[in-house]
């Protein structure tokens, strides 16, 4: 009898301490799917924001684009200047110009159109890792290798002259001047070719450009 008494303690015991073990066991599995429903939730959050931050970057382009050396500066009464471009001052809403060592500041508002010489010099880059700058004559054998583009309504501050020298200058392109789409274009012909400008038009009471480039 007392055997038999002491197996049911032990019984009653064990099963007890299965009990406690069970509910250890089920709050440690709630809180470690609390945990792994945070991060997942933080995850995704932080997915959300690197994607946004893509497309943020996808919707914009620095594009590299070459000046001729020389231009033709068409004023609104029909005179003109000629030299090569060496500054677009968005604030002070000039344009710079240098022939023959000497530097001359005209007004946009004067400014009818920029007309590049066809036989003028141009650099472009051989896309080589280095970037080296390579001389091409337009009106020798070189040719466009694409359909000229106009770009309307750019910013003045988005265009910007990296190296008068070689006439090699920034232009930053997104919506609404061109779709996402345009841009992807514009990107894929960029890889392997450089975009020449033609001509440069200014619009001054809204502080605009307009460029007519064509890939090289």
């Amino acid at each position: 009898m007392r055997k038999l008494n002491i197996v049911k303690y032990t019984v009653k015991a064990m099963k007890a301490f299965f009990q406690r073990w069970v509910v250890a066991i089920l709050v440690m599995a709630a809180a470690i799917a609390g945990n792994i429903q945070a991060v997942i939730s933080q995850d995704v959050k932080t997915g959300n924001l690197l994607l946004a931050q893509t497309q943020i970057k996808a919707d914009e382009l620095e594009l590299a684009v070459a000046l001729p050396e020389l231009a033709e500066i068409i004023l609104n009464g029909g005179e003109s200047r000629s030299g090569r471009v060496i500054g677009i001052d968005a604030q002070s809403q000039a344009l710079s110009i240098q022939r023959s060592g000497k530097t001359a500041t005209i007004p946009l508002s004067q400014i009818a159109k920029v007309v590049f010489k066809k036989e003028a010099l141009v650099y472009k880059s051989d896309r080589s890792p280095l970037l080296r700058r390579v001389p091409i004559m337009r009106g020798g054998g070189e040719r466009p290798t694409g359909k000229a583009v106009t770009w309307s309504g750019i910013p003045i501050n988005n265009f910007s002259i990296k190296n008068t020298t070689q006439g090699q200058a920034v232009l930053k392109l997104k919506p609404p001047v061109v779709s996402t789409a345009q841009l992807r274009g514009i990107q894929s012909v960029a890889r392997n070719r450089q975009y020449v400008v033609d001509e440069i038009q200014f619009n001054s009471q809204q502080r605009t450009i307009t460029i007519l480039a064509k890939p090289y």
